[in-house]
């Protein structure tokens, strides 16, 4: 099986989508489990196949009653949206929470999202910084701003602003998400976590304005208003 799988990715990278079908079909139908999300996922994306989710479902479905935290998240997407499977909010949030206990970061803020929305579990802001905890040490930006703010309103745990703090300025010092540099310069202005530092605002709602960020650049006009 193994030898199957390796060669299909082996003509993936090459390009012969051909023989990565016929090779990662074999390997799945013998039961690779790496196969089976791998096929299903070029059948999901449509990748040098025709896309279709009603083939992809099935496989990984397979994958991921074999335990793969991958095609357990997808899976969970699948039933949110009707993905080759009849919606179903409940599945959806058990498979999140299947992909949660595998390790998988996404599936963990997921798991997260269901549980603060409601959808498919019984809403909890408690239950809901739980998993977006355990995603947040994964290094997962927007967990780690989901936990900034349920510390920033006191949501399922105690409030504590200098820990929101915290949790916005590790996520904005990758500087790859406007809203986090956005909100660490706000949390400045405001001195909500931190000390009133208008300088450094400046300079976070300059970072987050550099692409064009609305709300960063009206800060940074509001903030001109101020120092006239």
């Amino acid at each position: 099986m193994n030898e199957l799988y390796n060669k299909g990715c082996a003509s993936l990278e090459q390009g012969d989508y051909k023989a990565a079908l016929e090779y990662l079909t074999a390997a799945a139908e013998a039961g690779d489990v790496e196969a089976q999300y791998r096929l299903g996922m070029m059948y999901r994306k449509g990748e040098g196949i025709e896309k279709d989710v009603n083939k992809a479902a099935p496989l990984l479905f397979d994958a991921a009653v074999q335990g793969h935290g991958i095609a357990q998240y997808i899976m969970g997407k699948c039933y949110r949206y009707g993905d080759g499977v009849i919606p179903n909010p409940r599945e959806a949030f058990m498979w999140y929470r299947a992909g949660a206990r595998s390790g998988y970061a996404k599936s963990q803020f997921a798991t997260a999202e269901c549980y603060y929305q409601g959808i498919g579990v019984e809403q909890s802001y408690e239950q809901a910084a739980v998993y977006y905890r355990l995603a947040a040490e994964q290094d997962f930006t927007n967990a780690q701003l989901a936990l900034g703010h349920c510390y920033d309103q006191g949501l399922g745990v105690d409030r504590d602003e200098k820990e929101a703090f915290r949790l916005f300025l590790k996520a904005a010092k990758k500087e790859d998400n406007d809203y986090a540099m956005f909100v660490v310069g706000s949390c400045y202005e405001q001195a909500k976590g931190v000390e009133r530092d208008v300088e450094e605002a400046r300079v976070w709602y300059s970072k987050a304005a550099k692409d064009g960020y609305a709300d960063a650049l009206n800060a940074l006009h509001d903030l001109d208003g101020l120092m006239v």
